[in-house]
């Protein structure tokens, strides 16, 4: 008897896959279960006697075993009510984290804005990539430019256009199509009195993405690193002046011209993190006129 070469047995089972793979399904469901039962049937003892080791070596234990029904009963009872409770608790917590967010907005005047809550539910969306989809848009009142913030003070973004009725994109902070954005850095307070002599600075910032933005100076004098970095542009909307970008992490030199300096300032909120933001809202006919204080946000396509 030949012997049959174990290639030549790759290339009948490859052959027969390919002409199986070719018949029509209807003619495959009647035989292909009993042939897999078929091939199946020598590994169930094997797996049984596994499930039987594995049940012996790692016995369930049942819980209050051995006491009286009416007791262990009240202790099951006990156990489910606790579960209840803790999950009641927990959304407890989440209510009180969203209010603590609400509360945040609350400056001296708040005339022509209004705070709407939004999760973030699409991450890398429109073209080109890098946008943030929210849950809320046009009929919540959300319109382009709009900032986005959390923790009550920390500037994020703003609302790009192109958005619908339940959607928007935000544009993050450390995105190129913010533009440049002009910013305030104030010294860091110290409680030593430090800071009489240091004054805040304007400086106009770059997103560089991966959370930092890059600016330059005529003078590195009165500038450290954990300064405070507010936003300061006439470009954007009223309600998000003052808004706290982040911190300078670096300073140094250019090397094109030393005598100019460079900080890098690092956001405060990573925007790829964030689940809930909070939007300000324009309130038309309160503060400013519908068109002031805008600016054209890069279009979400």
């Amino acid at each position: 008897m030949p012997f049959v070469s174990s290639r030549r047995i790759l290339v009948i089972a490859l052959a027969g896959a390919a002409l199986l793979s070719a018949l029509p399904q209807s003619s495959q469901s009647p035989w292909s279960g009993t042939l897999a039962a078929i091939l199946w049937a020598p590994l169930v003892p094997g797996a049984s006697a596994l499930a039987w080791v594995r049940d012996r070596i790692r016995a369930p234990s049942e819980p209050y075993q051995g006491l009286p029904e009416d007791l262990r009963s009240a202790r099951e009872d006990r156990d489910q009510l606790q579960g209840e409770l803790d999950a009641r608790q927990l959304r407890i917590e989440e209510l009180e984290r969203e209010l603590r967010d609400i509360s945040g907005f609350r400056p001296a005047d708040r005339a022509g804005w209004q705070p709407r809550r939004a999760t973030v539910v699409e991450r890398g969306g429109g073209r080109p990539a890098g946008l943030l989809g929210i849950d809320i848009g046009t009929n919540q009142g959300v319109g382009e430019g709009d900032p986005v913030v959390v923790g009550g003070k920390q500037i994020i973004g703003e609302i790009a256009s192109g958005g619908a009725e339940n959607r928007s994109w935000v544009i993050p902070l450390d995105d190129r199509r913010c533009g440049r954005i002009d910013a305030i850095v104030t010294p860091q307070a110290s409680g030593k009195g430090g800071n009489a002599a240091r004054q805040s600075m304007l400086v106009q910032l770059v997103p560089q993405g991966n959370r930092t933005l890059v600016g330059e100076l005529e003078s590195l004098a009165g500038v450290n690193p954990g300064d405070s970095v507010l936003l300061g542009d006439a470009g954007w909307r009223p309600a998000a002046q003052g808004m706290r970008i982040g911190v300078v992490e670096s300073v140094g030199k250019l090397d094109a011209n030393p005598l100019r300096g460079r900080i890098t300032v690092r956001m405060e909120s990573d925007p790829a993190r964030v689940s809930r933001v909070v939007v300000k809202v324009r309130v038309t006919g309160e503060g400013q006129p519908q068109g002031q204080g805008a600016r054209g946000a890069g279009a979400a396509k």
